[in-house]
């Protein structure tokens, strides 16, 4: 890879995972109800491989950002964070995934606390993205 295709490549990266996580916060913010009803119905071995892929290419693609980040530690830990939850996940089983959407369901306020944290998780993503100045 050259050095003129991997600052769009990290842009990419960094413009994808923070999408991802500001459309997810927004609909857990504005409409728990939506995400929990979605949720529900997505449960499923499968769906289970599926969020876990998505949560490890996530992780990946945010310690392939931090080296040349301006916050490399944050990004680092998110990265790891993110890995390790897509790493367990089918671990875990579809058992764990129903219980812990129903204690959501139970619990909308902390849902929508959760999604204010991702909404600010993506705009931090994205923010300390750019590189450090030489």
């Amino acid at each position: 890879m050259n050095e003129r295709s991997r600052p769009q490549l990290t842009r990419f990266l960094s413009a994808a995972v923070a999408a991802v996580f500001i459309i997810l916060g927004v609909a857990a913010a504005v409409a728990p109800d939506t995400v929990i009803a979605s949720s529900r119905s997505l449960v499923s071995h499968a769906g289970i491989y599926a969020a876990a892929a998505v949560r490890s290419a996530m992780g990946i693609a945010l310690l392939l950002i931090a080296p040349g980040s301006r916050g490399p530690a944050i990004l680092r830990i998110m990265g790891l964070a993110l890995l390790a939850m897509g790493l367990t996940m089918p671990i875990m089983g579809v058992d764990s995934a129903r219980a812990r959407i129903e204690w959501e369901a139970e619990h909308l306020s902390f849902l929508r606390m959760e999604g204010v944290l991702f909404v600010c998780a993506g705009i931090i993503a994205y923010a300390i993205e750019r590189p450090r100045k030489k």
